[in-house]
């Protein structure tokens, strides 16, 4: 019989990147559903005011929009619903983003819970933290502090960004990142990186064995 998981993306469905590091974790047997928050909607119905919490997603056709998480949230926790009607009972969510009030009947993988599992669990407490955008800085920075780390907030590309002195790990506040640019990271950084995109991934995945 056929397992089965959902799959939750921010913006529109399919998203077969964001979905690489998930597959490559999952056994045989399970099957992924997918569901986006934005797939009932147009470019059109989009608000311009990307918010207090900007979030960088796509609509079919690549185009990328940046929304803010209390307009995205009640959009997710539709998709969430979907996928769960559907017959998932673990749903990894493809977003950094914390959406406190989402909730679920199964379980709920949110990145950024899995990520600060992992980091815990290494004894990691002052990180550098990257965001790719420029307004995602001080929700970012609010968010890791209120779970008990001490954040240096860094901007841009992982590959071109200086790594903080005194850091215990680097966490990549993004899902999205290419598994090869991940890992082309880590001999260089010289200190763990957490990527949110693999954490929950790992987190999700470890359901199925």
């Amino acid at each position: 019989m056929t397992r089965l998981v959902g799959a939750v993306t921010i913006g529109q469905s399919p998203r077969p990147d964001l979905l690489e590091p998930l597959r490559a974790r999952l056994p045989s047997d399970v099957a992924v559903i997918e569901a986006g928050a934005l797939d009932a909607l147009v470019a059109e119905d989009l608000p311009d005011d990307a918010g207090s919490y900007p979030l960088t997603t796509r609509l079919r056709g690549d185009r990328p929009v940046t929304l803010d998480e209390a307009f995205l949230a009640p959009h997710v926790q539709d998709a969430i619903d979907a996928v769960e009607a559907r017959g998932a009972g673990t749903t990894l969510l493809l977003c950094a983003g914390g959406f406190p009030d989402l909730r679920a009947r199964g379980r709920l993988v949110r990145p950024f819970e899995a990520a600060v599992e992992a980091l815990r669990a290494m004894g990691a407490r002052r990180i550098g933290v990257v965001v790719p955008i420029a307004g995602q800085a001080a929700p970012a920075e609010r968010k890791w502090r209120a779970a008990g780390f001490e954040p240096v907030l860094l901007v841009g590309s992982p590959s071109s960004i200086p790594v903080p002195a005194g850091i215990d790990a680097l966490v990549l506040d993004f899902v999205g990142h290419p598994a090869a640019a991940v890992a082309a990271l880590r001999d260089p950084v010289g200190v763990p990186v957490v990527d949110l995109g693999e954490a929950g991934a790992a987190a999700a995945a470890a359901d199925f064995r």
